[in-house]
């Protein structure tokens, strides 16, 4: 005899009910995402400026959290158009709506999500949000028509192996991009991803703009405001290059051209890999990293430190080299014990370089330094 038990949850301001019968939920709902929708609800409310009243789109609602906590947490979303294009979905939605009290402005509706944002080519919305299972790419065309000029397409991707390199005729049917396997897989996978809706939007004469992006848990995001005309995209297509990487001495660089790429990596004579094209600009927006970390103070999350450290180190990158180093695969090839990253960054420093650590990795950081530079700090702290 199965018996159904009720779960009443709360994330952020939002309210869920679920039921669970037999270890199974009546509708999806993943709480490893809820960092994902805090630091969704922080840039809603920090990347727009103060006046701008935004419509937002939720395609693949499920549940209805994310759509809920924009209007709850967010003073300037007026409403949000939710769908799903699975009935028991939609019933489960409308049953959060209806929980939280805010049926006055989020309307749920049944509709595949392609279909749904093929419809509003005319009527756009400020914010268009793709959080579905896997790649988002099936979706950029459609989610782009139905962004407005100067709106913010946001989109997850869980696909990380496709993303990172390791499966890489998936990455190249999936994304059209040649992936290279590196230490540095899930900024690879934030370029991957940025590299593609740029792509896509300069087939539409849409030009992208990063203006955050993150790699947490199991998954990759980017916040990308979407401008009209020729010329944005012209100067999208400025921001993609190729990547060439020397497995044997980690030496990295991007190029804009094809053109430019030796085969032979000049520090070590080994042999090249080389990818693309991925994104080479900006990841973030120095300001609206600025009002997300000032947004934490009215949060409400289980998760407010992670948030904020998030917050904290990413501010410390934003204009920081792309392509950052670890220090435990360093230490690797040269085969010393790992010191600590704070000693190698004041080390760096101590020579005149810029280093910082970064969000995508513990032990990572990013540095203006060459390779042989890096190289000859990591070199410094052996004592054998």
């Amino acid at each position: 005899m199965n018996v159904s038990q009720t779960i009443d949850i709360k994330e952020g301001k939002a309210r869920l009910r679920l039921t669970n019968s037999a270890g199974t939920q009546d509708v999806f709902y993943n709480p490893k995402m809820s960092l994902n929708r805090d630091i969704a609800v922080l840039f809603a409310g920090s990347h727009f400026p103060v006046w701008r009243r935004l419509r937002v789109c939720d395609p693949m609602t499920a549940s209805a959290i994310r759509a809920v906590r924009y209007v709850t947490e967010c003073s300037n979303v007026v409403g949000v158009t939710a769908a799903d294009a699975d009935a028991a979905s939609v019933q489960s939605a409308m049953r959060t709506v209806e929980l939280n009290g805010v049926g006055q402005k989020v309307s749920v509706v049944q509709e595949e999500a392609n279909a749904l944002l093929t419809s509003h080519n005319a009527d756009r919305f400020d914010l268009v949000e793709l959080d579905p299972y896997g790649s988002p790419a099936p979706f950029f065309e459609s989610a782009l028509r139905a962004t407005i000029d100067g709106g913010v397409l946001a989109s997850s991707a869980t696909d990380m192996a496709p993303l990172t390199g390791a499966r890489p005729a998936a990455c190249f049917r999936k994304y059209g991009v040649r992936p290279i396997r590196a230490e540095f897989e899930k900024e690879i996978a934030i370029r991957v991803l940025a590299g593609n809706l740029a792509i896509t939007a300069g087939k539409l004469e849409l030009g992208v703009r990063i203006a955050f992006s993150h790699a947490s848990d199991h998954y990759a995001r980017i916040y990308a405001e979407v401008r009209k005309g020729k010329k944005e995209a012209n100067e999208s297509m400025k921001s993609l290059g190729f990547l060439s990487y020397c497995s044997a001495c980690l030496r990295r660089m991007h190029h804009s051209s094809l053109e430019e790429i030796e085969t032979v990596c000049k520090d070590c004579s080994g042999k090249l890999r080389i990818g693309g094209p991925y994104w080479f600009g900006p990841l973030w927006n120095i300001s609206t990293v600025d009002g997300m970390i000032e947004g934490c103070s009215t949060l409400e999350s289980s998760r407010l430190g992670e948030v904020q450290n998030l917050l904290s180190r990413v501010r410390e990158e934003v204009d920081a080299p792309p392509l950052h180093y670890r220090i435990e695969i360093l230490s690797h090839m040269l085969r010393i014990r790992p010191p600590k990253i704070q000693e190698v960054l004041a080390r760096l420093r101590e020579r005149g370089h810029s280093a910082v650590r970064t969000h995508f990795h513990a032990n990572g950081f990013r540095t203006d330094a060459p390779n042989c530079e890096i190289i000859s700090v990591m070199r410094s702290f052996d004592v054998t």
